[in-house]
């Protein structure tokens, strides 16, 4: 493209010399050209540096394994295609048909496959990369650094900011759903009086449509401990973080669908990709002074570190990379994005299934008025024994993906079935298999929200079976070394933010659910959230 712009500048050159007005269309055009050139490249993103090396043959193939091939007949959704694959062949892998080409399904028998190998053979980043077209989207494409200070330090940063994560919660829940005290109107004067008091019950609540309200929650909370008050108050800086995930994400099965030949165009030309990199500018100009700030702060020998993501990037990165605006930048886009996406629609599904089953709300409700008005510390927050379990089990039956424990074979390896994954591959487990077909559990089919409240309870058991707690048989977070790091404080926040709502509404659906779940949608493997379910509440 390049040397073709610079044989055209030479010809124009020599055209210009005959006719000055060409000279100057010519320009104009010839600029607007390579205008439109450079910004068409800022279309690929940078890919991580720790990422296998492709040769060009690797990017435009992909290897063979020898397994049946189930295919999605008409009618069917990838979850009835999954249900036959797994009856069909139980103890042995099989393929579906899905970007970026094919992913082997994994017999449970090789859960272990997942758990102990290690991003150098078996990839949960490279295959969500691909998976999630992150040279576009960017989704996934941070560098190992960050993964690696969020497994190792989330803990730590926990312990200092329960008290900020609890007053940002109350503060956010507060504005975003208010006080929801319905329509004060006399009744005095009523000549119909018994009419009246029915249409009074049912102004007393609130009507919400929640989800947009609980991810502006969730930006809110998580962005009160990634940056820092100053910053998670700029709705600028809250818009930009909350555009660059919806947008992200929304964007992935549209360019599903698109060849890849033409995938690079529809990308540059899609409204949510440019209004990602729109919104990294504005970000990156929001957050240069606070980090300089920060850097110049660090100079004092008298410093203390405050608990914040910024400052977690600074130390744990190397060769002083945190130090770097743009890797900042990456670090919290990135970062929020995983935080957003995850604990908006937990809280969101967790308040759904508790109204498709209220019997479970005054019993979760009074254990939380009983931790009563403390620091949700850690300790506290694990007092709610009984949410924990009632999330647990609402995660078994709420699957963000119908795949499980996603995976790129990085090595070739050889799995318990005797068959050997070539390099390049993507594969997964059925999650529905592990979790009800083939799951240890009484009664799995059955929705029992104090499940592991009661295992638990027994000797031995009270540090297992909860929430964030992977396992061969809950594979929500994923399993292994590379089961989600984030999960801790994603849980934490999803307690601590239905344990104030509890503590503060009444809640129910506005009409009588339609479905079993509020991700009942399917693109492709990934279950949708639909954001228009409405709710009503009322302060208590």
């Amino acid at each position: 493209m390049a040397v073709i712009l610079i044989d055209a500048f030479h010809y124009l050159g020599h055209e210009a010399a005959k006719r000055p007005i060409f000279l100057l269309i010519s320009s104009v055009l010839l600029g607007g050209l390579y205008f439109i050139y450079l910004d068409f490249l800022k279309t690929w993103l940078k890919r991580p540096s720790h990422f296998s090396q492709r040769s060009l043959l690797a990017r435009f193939t992909t290897p063979k394994f020898d397994a049946p091939l189930v295919e999605l007949k008409p009618g069917e959704t990838y979850r009835e295609v999954l249900a036959r694959g797994s009856a069909t062949y139980p103890d042995r892998p099989y393929k579906i048909k899905h970007f970026p080409d094919e992913i082997i399904i994994l017999p449970s028998k090789c859960v272990d496959d997942i758990k102990t190998n290690a991003q150098s053979t078996l990839s949960f980043q490279e295959s969500s990369y691909d998976f999630f077209i992150g040279e576009f989207t960017g989704i996934t494409g941070h560098e190992q650094a960050t993964a690696t200070l969020i497994r190792r330090d989330v803990g730590r940063l926990l312990d200092q900011v329960y008290e900020i994560v609890q007053d940002a919660a109350l503060n956010a829940i507060l504005e975003e759903i208010g006080p929801c005290e319905g329509l004060q109107l006399p009744i005095s004067n009523c000549h119909y009086a018994g009419q009246y008091t029915e249409i009074l019950s049912f102004l007393e609540w609130t009507e919400i449509v929640l989800f947009p309200r609980i991810v502006k929650m969730i930006i809110r909370i998580s962005q009160r401990v990634f940056v820092g008050e100053r910053l998670s108050k700029d709705p600028d800086w809250l818009q930009a973080i909350q555009d660059c995930t919806g947008g992200a994400f929304s964007s992935v099965p549209k360019l599903w669908r698109i060849h890849w030949l033409f995938r690079p165009f529809v990308a540059w030309s899609l409204p949510q990709l440019r209004a990602i990199r729109k919104h990294r500018a504005k970000a990156t100009t929001l957050l240069r002074p606070i980090l300089e700030e920060r850097l110049e702060a660090m100079k004092d020998p008298k410093f203390k570190p405050p608990p914040d993501l910024i400052q977690l990037v600074i130390d744990g990165s190397p060769n002083n990379k945190g130090n770097s605006l743009d890797y900042q930048v990456s670090a919290q886009i990135g970062t929020g994005r995983a935080a957003l996406f995850t604990t908006a629609s937990t809280v969101y599904h967790l308040l759904y299934d508790l109204c498709l089953r209220p019997e479970y709300i005054e019993p979760l409700r009074q254990e939380a008025l009983e931790v009563g008005e403390v620091s949700m510390t850690r300790a506290n927050v694990a007092k709610l024994a009984k949410l924990d379990s009632f999330i647990r089990e609402a995660q078994r039956f709420n699957k963000f993906m119908l795949v499980g424990t996603i995976r790129k074979v990085v090595k070739p390896l050889k799995i318990a079935t005797g068959e050997t994954l070539p390099a390049g591959v993507i594969c997964g487990l059925d999650t529905h298999t592990i979790h009800f077909d083939r799951s240890p559990l009484k009664n799995p089919y059955e929705f029992d929200g104090y499940r592991y409240y009661n295992m638990r309870s027994e000797p031995g058991n009270e540090q297992k079976f909860q929430a964030v707690t992977s396992g061969p048989d809950h594979l929500v977070f994923g399993y292994g070394t590379q089961a989600c790091p984030g999960r801790f404080f994603a849980i934490h926040e999803a307690k601590v933010v239905v344990a104030r709502i509890l503590r503060n509404y009444e809640f129910k659906l506005k009409d009588p659910p339609k479905e079993p779940s509020v991700l009942n949608g399917l693109d492709g493997i990934l279950n949708k959230v639909d954001p228009t379910v409405k709710f009503v509440f009322k302060h208590r």
